[in-house]
């Protein structure tokens, strides 16, 4: 190993490729902390933190008990025409979550949240913050800014047991039709590292929405943070 870059980073970059080049398959379970120690000629420390950047990118999962292993994304989330509520995908895979409000405040609309809704920035929006948890862990953070003169009431319900999607649609009296969908890397950084419980510097997908009703107006311009491991899916067909 190079002198030049830490251990434990040059360990985790050798056991990521070996899961990227399919050598470990999903779900099996890797060599022991003392055959890697072995294998590599590194301490226990080196493979120990190795092993936590791998975790925290949703590549290993560890097993009280059992070992380490590679991981499959245990949360996907469908993509397709319909805008992507993930509440309702949640309860689709069975998983019993809770909703967190961290913040919810009606402000003025900045000037890039009024463009994207189609206000004037003299005009009310619901500024609403909420981290989603299964099993007591972090599975996505949402942020978004709601179109308040579009649906009157929508600062008044509560979000810790109703979803976005159908606080929208029981506030306007209108159902939500389509999305514009935007799909981003990013370094999690060191606010959304924390509410997800990932390293600052893992990486984590984002995805953006501008939520329209069926009449065309825009609802809510929102922002997911998926914790690493989550996979968005969809079909593609090829054009007869």
């Amino acid at each position: 190993m190079s002198s030049a870059t830490p251990k434990h980073v040059q360990l985790a970059d050798l056991l990521r490729e070996k899961i990227y080049s399919k050598q470990w398959a999903v779900s099996s379970r890797i060599p022991s902390e003392h055959d890697l120690m072995s294998l590599f000629g590194v301490s226990r420390g080196t493979v120990r933190r190795a092993i936590k950047s791998l975790v925290d990118e949703g590549l290993l999962v560890q097993r009280h008990g059992r070992g380490t292993f590679v991981a499959k994304p245990e949360i996907t989330h469908p993509a397709g025409m319909r805008p992507l509520s993930f509440a309702e995908s949640l309860r689709q895979q069975g998983k019993d979550y809770v909703t967190h409000v961290i913040e919810r405040r009606v402000t003025k609309a900045p000037a890039d949240v009024a463009r994207e809704l189609g206000l004037e920035t003299t005009d009310n929006v619901l500024l609403l913050r909420r981290l989603r948890t299964v099993d007591g862990e972090p599975v996505l953070c949402q942020e978004g800014w709601s179109n308040l003169r579009a649906c009157p009431g929508l600062d008044e319900v509560d979000y810790a047991t109703t979803s976005m999607f159908d606080a929208v649609e029981m506030c306007s009296g209108k159902k939500i039709r389509y999305s514009d969908m935007r799909y981003r890397a990013r370094v999690a950084g060191k606010e959304h590292g924390r509410m997800l419980g990932c390293e600052e510097s893992a990486a984590v997908l984002v995805l953006e929405q501008n939520i329209h009703l069926e009449n065309g107006v825009a609802i809510e311009w929102s922002s997911t943070w998926l914790t690493p491991g989550q996979a968005i899916v969809s079909k593609a067909y090829q054009p007869e």
